[in-house]
């Protein structure tokens, strides 16, 4: 085997960053050994106390990988990924080396570019059963892993109540009130994009809402209005009402040997679906607080003990019947085009 070309691979690596990441951050690096490539984690300091971090982690570099081996194909490269490699070196999450293919590509690559969060409101109309169906199959093409559809009045209840309760509790909460606001990088204003963490106009906030959410970043104003709803009324906003307006909820199953497997094929399955999605020209935002709150150690201002075991209850309701895990819901619809995106920076910066 041998590596790409140095343009190939630069190309194949921009792929995998243009992956979504969470808060628009990629904590992670390739370097090169030999005729191989590695993907390092470089934030694991930080996943034994927060396993929420790790989960979100995770299920990024499987759509890295998932990019990159897209790509790759286009290319006329087949790329073989190792998992895990080194139990010694933890931090090496995939080894990549690549051989000349002549398997046509799929078509799914075409999408990498293309592909953004969309959190406006989208239209209610629902989508006609072969979307879903595409979706389903670009999903489930990864081993191990699933998409199932909450479109059923028992299942979208329930995945509705844990939405809200998931993204209210990131408002009331100092330590992921500290992490939400934290990652919105409000000195750029309200109209430019950034190509690391979130711009403010990426978010979607009504005009005349601006002024407010940006003030309750600070801690002390939200604590003092706490009792008045404001923590309530941004969950309703931020998670339960865009949800309970959108025709479709998804929900990404994975099962594997191991935990950290499972995240990973998650992370592969639900960047098929998006792929597939932005394919159709359809909007679809993650709604990534309810697993990841569900996994975060309790207390110190993090999740409270209560939420956490809601939310697994909720979960495990909505997952009854599945082998898998569950991993990422999400929202589907169609939407107007958001009124900025999110950019990336150079693949450059993240070589080692």
């Amino acid at each position: 085997m041998t590596r790409p070309a140095p343009d190939q691979l630069n190309c194949i690596l921009d792929a995998g960053i243009r992956a979504p990441s969470a808060e628009n951050k990629h904590d992670l690096r390739f370097q090169s050994v030999g005729d191989s490539v590695r993907l390092l984690a470089t934030d694991q300091a930080s996943w034994a106390a927060q396993p929420h971090r790790q989960l979100l982690a995770l299920l990024s570099y499987g759509a890295v990988v998932e990019n990159i081996r897209l790509r790759s194909a286009e290319l006329g490269q087949d790329v073989t990924v190792e998992w895990l490699p080194e139990a010694e070196h933890p931090e090496v999450m995939a080894d990549f080396r690549w051989a000349p293919t002549a398997t046509p590509p799929d078509p799914l690559c075409r999408a990498i570019e293309l592909r953004h969060t969309n959190r406006r409101f989208y239209q209610r109309a629902a989508l006609p059963d072969e979307t879903l169906a595409r979706m389903s199959a670009a999903a489930d093409a990864v081993p191990g892993a699933s998409l199932l559809w909450l479109d059923d009045a028992a299942s979208r209840r329930l995945a509705l109540t844990a939405i809200r309760v998931a993204e209210t509790e990131r408002f009331r909460r100092r330590a992921l009130h500290a992490e939400l606001f934290g990652a919105v990088r409000f000195e750029l204003g309200w109209q430019r994009s950034s190509d690391e963490w979130l711009p403010p106009a990426v978010l979607q906030i009504e005009a005349a809402m601006r002024l407010p959410f940006a003030a309750l970043r600070h801690w002390p104003l939200m604590r003092t209005l706490d009792a008045s709803g404001p923590p309530h009324a941004l969950g309703l906003r931020a998670g339960y009402l865009p949800c309970a307006l959108a025709p479709h909820i998804g929900l990404i199953l994975a099962k594997g040997q191991r935990e950290d497997l499972g995240n990973l094929k998650a992370g592969r399955a639900f960047q098929r679906a998006w792929l597939a999605a932005t394919a159709e020209g359809l909007a679809l935002q993650p709604m990534a607080a309810t697993t990841a709150l569900s996994v975060q150690n309790p207390g110190g201002g993090w999740v409270s003990e209560a939420v956490k075991f809601q939310l697994q209850e909720l979960l495990g309701a909505l997952c009854e019947g599945q082998e898998a895990q569950p991993y990422m819901l999400f929202r589907l619809g169609r939407a107007e085009a958001p009124s900025a995106v999110a950019q990336r920076r150079p693949v450059a910066q993240y070589m080692v």
